[in-house]
């Protein structure tokens, strides 16, 4: 992972690939995604067994905030 100050300065970036560009978010959306139970409850007692069920929620939220930009489809290419 690779922070910039603005999406210009990634955009100058000497390794910035053109097809990367969705990838590019805002703090404030990277916050809504991590902000999902499969992030924030990490440290609690019960995370391993309810982990399968953090996935819908999460996965919902990514394609909200990135507006299902194929940058962040999941499956395998």
């Amino acid at each position: 992972m690779n922070l910039f100050r603005s999406e210009e300065h990634a955009r100058r970036w000497s390794r910035f690939r053109a097809e990367a560009a969705g990838g590019l978010l805002p703090l404030a959306d990277a916050m809504a995604i991590m902000s999902t139970p499969r992030h924030r409850d990490r440290l609690s007692g019960r995370f391993v067994s309810s982990a399968a069920g953090y996935a819908p929620q999460f996965f919902e939220r990514v394609k909200a905030v990135t507006r299902n930009d194929p940058f962040w489809d999941p499956t395998p290419r």
